[in-house]
């Protein structure tokens, strides 16, 4: 079996430390949302915004704020699951792991930024598609690093 140079191995665990820190970098901006939608009274600012024409019922106003604990709920728990696959799967350089992390964050970040851009574009209210952008983007670069 050969025998790799120190330098590459030097190399590809610095490569593999940054793609780790970089998933829990994404972790941590998930939990933030997760957070910020289990803690918030609704309607949330760019909501009233949106709605500013509109009378909220009192029903309305609590079945918004269980779709906020329960989406809030989902980030929270994407959050942790990230930071778990970064930790103990993606460290010890396991493929899949990486590849879990990734397509769990497309699908939640694809349908976290599409549909409130899509939302922004029709009112003209700015929506926080962009955090979620970014945080899919960030595990997209974390990706490509811990498999080059």
């Amino acid at each position: 079996m050969p025998i790799a140079a120190p330098e590459a191995i030097t190399r590809s665990n610095k490569m593999l430390f940054l793609s780790v820190i970089l998933y829990l970098a994404a972790s941590l901006g998930v939990l933030a949302m997760g957070i910020k939608y289990v803690r918030a009274e609704p309607p949330l600012d760019y909501h009233a915004e949106i709605t500013k024409n509109d009378e909220l019922s009192e029903a309305t106003l609590r079945i918004l704020g269980a779709l906020y604990k329960v989406m809030g709920g989902g980030f929270l728990s994407l959050g942790i699951v990230l930071a778990m696959l970064a930790l103990f799967g993606v460290s010890n350089d396991l493929l899949w792991a990486k590849l879990a992390i990734l397509v769990g964050a497309l699908v939640a970040g694809s349908f976290s930024a599409f549909f409130p851009r899509e939302v922004e574009r029709a009112t003209g209210v700015r929506t926080p598609w962009r955090i979620a952008a970014l945080l899919t983007a960030l595990v997209g670069v974390a990706f490509v690093i811990s498999v080059i």
